[in-house]
C-alpha cells in the first residue's frame, strides 16, 4: 500500500488536472467542463429563453450588436434594488431570428450569432460569416453566504482562440501592465485602481459584466478566461459586437450613459499643489501667473480648507470666501474645491447625518481617518440630497465651479478591503454592490448642480468610477502615486485601459503625488517635464503634488525647465480648436480621444502590444518618454504615412524608428490626412476670438475635420446652440473644402479667416504661427474650396 500525505495527493491532483486541461485544449469546448444539457427552448419576445438541465439560460436582444445574456435558477431570481448602472433599459424592438436543429439553437441578428450546443450547453459567439469570436463554455452560480446574505458566487468561463488576441479595458489599474491576455484582474476600488467592467477585445468583440460586486478576469492560462462576481443570484453580462473598438466603446456608453460635454476652459490648464493654504497665497498664485502671461483656466484648493470635515466651512485663513471667488473670476480663474464624503464630530452637519442613520460606518482607524470620522450613504436618496445641498449653500451659490471628489472609492486606508464588504447599505448588503459608491456619490452632486442651474457645466474630479460615472461629468484622475519614472511609465497604460474602457476623461498627478517631489533635484524636474509633456496631450491637463518646498507653479522648475513647461501649456492651447472638437464628438458618437493604438489598428499585432504611445484624437501620435536620461526612445509607426510634428519631415508607416527626444521635445507625429486646426496664442481659453485659426494641412492621404463651437459653457448646446463646419482634403486633387456651417448660437463669429498652411519640411512646424501660408480663406459660412 502506498501513503500519500495530503499534500502530495494535491500535488497529484493538480498535475492530472493540469494534464487534462493542456491535452483538451484544442478539443471541443465543454470537454474540460462539466456539460449542462439543453432540455428545452422557447422564443420570448426579444429573444430566446433555453432551458438546461441546471438553470435558465437567456439570451435577449437589445440591439442587434448587443445581446443581454442571464443565467439563473429556473424558478427566477429574487428582486434587489438597482445598482442604477444602466442608464438605458427601454429598447425598440431589435429583429432576430431562431432556428434549431438536432446539435445547435442559434440566435441571429443583423450583426452577430449567438450558436447553442445542446450537448453541453456552450453558447458561441460567431460573425455573419461564421468566425468564431468567443465561446461561453460554461456558466454556474454555487451557493455563498457573504455578509450575512445567502447569495452565490457567479462564475463564466470562456474559450479564447488564437494567440493573437488582446484584451484591454477593466479600469483603470496600476502593474503597468497594457495587455490583460495571460493576467489576472480584480474589479475592486481602491486609491489608484479603478473597476469598469468592460473587456474589449482585438478579435473583435467586448463583455461588459453587469455585476457591481467585487469581481475578477482571470486569464491566467491564456486559452481561458473566467469571469467571476462575489454576490450574484444569477450571471449576468452583456455581449457587445465590434468589431472595432470604437463600436465596442459605443455600446457601453448606450447602455450606461453618454458624456456630457465640460465647459471649455476645462480643457485648458489647472494649476494644483498639495495643498494652497490660503486666501493669499491662492489670490497671489493667480496673480502671478496673469502676470507672467502663462496660460491657465483653472486652479484648485485641496483638502483641510474647512474647520470640520463634513461641514463645509472655510476656515480662518480664508477670511473672505466669496471676495475669494469674486477675485478669482475677476482674474479668469476657475476654481475647483475639494470635498470628502467623510464627516467628523463637532458639526451639525455630522449631527444630522446620525440623528438619520445616513452613515455607512462611523469607526475607522488609520491615516486621515481617527475614530468617530463617518462616512455617509449617497446610495440613501435623503442622504446623497442633504450633501449636495451643503455644497450648494455653501459652495456652488457662491460661484465655485468645480467639485473634487476625493477618496471616493471609498478611502480604505488602515483596513486592505473596501468598508463596504462588510457593512450594510440603503440599498442593501455593501458586499452587493461593493463597486458603486463613486456612481451615487457623483451623482447626487452632479444632479444637484444640474438642477441648481443650466448655466455652468458639470465638471467632477473624482479619484474612483465605476460603469456609468461618464454620464455625471466625472474625469477619474490616477490616485495617489508615486513621484519616479517607474511610476510615471504606469500611468501610461493605465490611462490607455481606462480610456478603451469606455470612459473618455482622465487625469493625472503631474509629477506624481507622494515622495521624492524635490523641486532642487535635477532628476526630479526632468520627470515633471516628461510627466507634463505627457499631460498636455492627457484629455485633462492638471499638475498636483507634495513638493519641498512647497511650491508647483510652473515658475518652480527654474528658468530651463519652466520655458518647456510654458511651451507645451502654449501648444495645448493652440490645439483647442481641435481638442474642443473632439470634445464634441465624444459627446455626439461616443468617440474616444485618448486612443491606444488597438483602436485605430485592431489587427496589427505590434499595435495591440504597444501600450507606450497613442493617438490623441484622429490626427497625433504621442509617445511619451519615461526613460530617466533618454534623449531618443523607439516609436512603432502604424500604417499610414507620418508628418514629424516638429520638422514637417514625411515618414512610411509599419516600421519602428529612433526618434529624437532631447529633453525639449516630445515625439509628436501627425497622420497623413489629417487637418490639423490651431488657434491663436491665448492666456486663457475665451480670451478672444478663435481667430484666425491655422489649418495645417498633412498632404498623402484624403482626410476630414469637423470644427465645432458653442457658447462654452452652459447645456444650451443640448438643446441646439451650436455650430459645426465640416471640411474635407482631396489628396489628388489638391483641394480643401469647407462645407457650410450647420447650426448657429448667440455671440457666434459669422465671419471667419482660415489659414491654409500646406506642411512641408520646415513649413507648418512646431507651436508658433506658421509664419507664412498657402492660402488665406475669409469665411462667411458658405461652401468654399481652395486649392493651396
Amino acid at each position: 500500500m502506498i501513503s500519500l500525505s495530503c499534500r502530495d495527493f494535491r500535488r497529484i491532483v493538480c498535475c492530472l488536472s493540469l494534464f487534462v486541461l493542456f491535452s483538451s485544449v484544442y478539443a471541443a469546448n465543454a470537454q474540460w467542463n462539466p456539460p449542462n444539457p439543453v432540455t428545452g427552448f422557447t422564443q420570448i419576445a426579444d429573444g430566446i429563453e433555453v432551458h438546461q438541465t441546471a438553470g435558465v439560460l437567456r439570451i435577449q436582444v437589445t440591439s442587434s450588436a448587443i445581446l443581454h445574456i442571464t443565467y439563473g435558477p429556473e424558478s427566477g431570481t429574487p428582486q434587489y434594488a438597482s445598482d442604477g448602472v444602466l442608464a438605458k433599459r427601454d429598447w425598440p424592438a431589435a429583429q432576430f431570428s431562431a432556428e434549431s436543429d438536432d446539435k445547435t439553437i442559434t440566435l441571429t441578428t443583423a450583426q452577430v450569432k449567438a450558436v447553442i450546443d445542446r450537448s453541453s450547453g456552450a453558447l458561441a459567439y460567431k460573425t455573419l460569416a461564421g468566425q468564431t469570436l468567443t465561446t461561453d463554455s460554461y456558466r454556474q452560480l454555487i451557493p455563498a453566504d457573504v455578509n450575512g446574505e445567502k447569495t452565490s458566487h457567479a462564475e463564466v468561463f470562456f474559450a479564447i482562440y488564437g494567440s493573437k488576441e488582446g484584451l484591454y479595458g477593466l479600469g483603470q489599474h496600476q502593474a503597468g501592465v497594457w495587455n490583460y491576455r495571460g493576467e489576472t484582474v480584480d474589479l475592486s476600488q481602491e486609491n489608484t485602481n479603478i473597476a469598469i467592467p468592460l473587456l474589449v477585445s482585438s478579435n473583435g468583440y467586448g463583455i461588459f459584466w453587469n455585476n457591481s460586486s467585487r469581481s475578477r478576469v482571470n486569464n491566467r492560462f491564456i486559452h481561458m478566461l473566467y469571469l467571476s462576481a462575489e454576490v450574484a443570484d444569477k450571471v449576468d453580462y452583456y455581449f457587445l459586437a465590434g468589431p472595432e473598438p470604437d463600436s465596442i466603446v459605443a455600446h457601453y456608453r448606450e447602455l450606461t450613459g453618454d458624456a456630457p460635454m465640460f465647459g471649455r476652459w476645462a480643457y485648458g490648464f489647472w494649476q494644483c499643489k498639495n495643498k494652497y493654504e490660503s486666501q493669499a497665497e491662492l489670490e497671489a498664485v493667480a496673480a502671478k501667473y496673469r502676470a507672467l502671461h502663462i496660460p491657465v483656466d483653472n486652479i484648485v484648493q485641496d483638502w483641510f480648507w474647512w474647520v470640520t470635515m463634513g461641514e463645509m466651512k472655510w476656515n480662518p485663513k480664508y477670511p473672505d470666501p466669496q471676495g475669494l471667488i469674486n477675485d478669482l473670476h475677476d482674474k479668469h480663474f476657475h476654481l475647483m474645491v475639494s470635498i470628502w464624503p467623510y464627516f467628523r464630530p463637532s458639526s451639525k452637519e455630522y449631527d444630522t447625518m446620525d440623528k438619520n442613520g445616513w452613515f455607512i460606518a462611523k469607526t475607522q482607524v488609520g491615516g486621515f481617518h481617527p475614530v468617530g470620522q463617518a462616512l455617509y450613504d449617497p446610495t440613501n436618496p435623503a442622504a446623497r440630497k442633504y450633501y449636495w445641498d451643503n455644497a450648494n449653500t455653501s459652495l456652488f451659490q457662491k460661484g465655485v465651479d468645480a467639485w473634487w471628489l476625493d477618496t471616493d472609492e471609498p478611502e480604505t486606508e488602515g483596513r486592505e478591503e473596501n468598508i463596504l464588504l462588510d457593512h450594510q447599505i440603503a440599498l442593501g448588503s455593501g458586499a452587493r454592490y461593493a463597486n458603486i459608491f463613486p456612481n451615487f456619490h457623483t451623482a447626487g452632486v452632479a444632479d444637484g448642480q444640474r438642477a441648481a442651474s443650466d448655466k455652468k457645466r458639470v465638471f467632477i474630479l473624482s479619484r474612483s468610477a465605476y460603469a456609468g460615472s461618464q454620464r455625471n461629468g466625472v474625469t477619474a484622475w490616477s490616485g495617489d502615486v508615486l513621484s519616479d519614472f517607474v511610476t510615471f511609465q504606469r500611468q501610461i497604460s493605465a490611462g490607455l485601459n481606462y480610456a478603451i474602457s469606455g470612459m473618455p476623461y482622465w487625469t493625472t498627478d503631474i509629477g506624481g503625488f507622494i515622495s521624492g517631489g524635490d523641486l532642487n533635484d535635477p532628476k526630479f524636474r526632468e520627470l515633471f517635464v516628461r510627466w507634463f509633456q505627457f499631460g498636455a496631450f492627457s484629455p485633462i491637463f492638471r499638475v498636483h503634488g507634495t513638493r519641498n518646498p512647497s511650491e508647483n507653479e510652473l515658475w518652480s522648475y527654474g528658468p530651463e525647465a519652466g520655458k518647456i513647461l510654458v511651451d507645451y501649456d502654449t501648444l495645448r492651447y493652440r490645439l483647442m480648436p481641435y481638442i474642443y472638437s473632439q470634445a464634441w464628438r465624444i459627446t455626439s458618437e461616443r468617440s474616444t480621444l485618448m486612443r491606444p493604438l488597438v483602436m485605430d489598428w485592431r489587427t496589427d499585432v505590434q499595435a495591440q502590444n504597444t501600450g507606450d504611445e497613442y493617438m490623441f484624437g484622429p490626427s497625433i501620435l504621442v509617445n511619451p518618454v519615461y526613460i530617466q536620461g533618454a534623449t531618443s526612445r523607439s516609436v512603432y509607426l502604424p500604417k499610414a504615412a507620418w508628418y514629424d510634428f516638429w520638422t514637417g519631415e514625411k515618414l512610411a508607416g509599419e516600421q519602428t524608428i529612433q526618434a529624437a527626444a532631447p529633453l525639449e521635445k516630445l515625439p509628436l507625429y501627425v497622420r497623413a490626412g489629417s487637418i490639423l486646426p490651431l488657434g491663436p496664442t491665448v492666456e486663457w481659453t475665451t480670451e478672444k476670438p478663435e481667430d484666425p485659426i491655422e489649418l495645417r494641412i498633412y498632404p498623402g492621404a484624403d482626410g476630414d475635420f469637423t470644427l465645432y463651437e458653442d457658447e462654452n459653457d452652459n447645456y444650451n448646446y443640448e438643446k441646439g446652440a451650436h455650430a459645426t463646419i465640416a471640411m474635407h482634403w482631396d489628396d489628388a486633387a489638391h483641394t480643401l473644402t469647407i462645407d457650410p456651417r450647420e447650426g448657429s448660437f448667440p455671440g457666434m463669429l459669422v465671419k471667419r479667416t482660415f489659414r491654409v498652411v500646406l506642411i512641408a519640411p520646415n513649413h507648418g512646424t512646431g507651436i508658433a504661427m506658421s509664419a507664412t501660408e498657402e492660402k488665406v480663406v475669409h469665411y462667411t459660412g458658405e461652401k468654399i474650396s481652395v486649392q493651396p
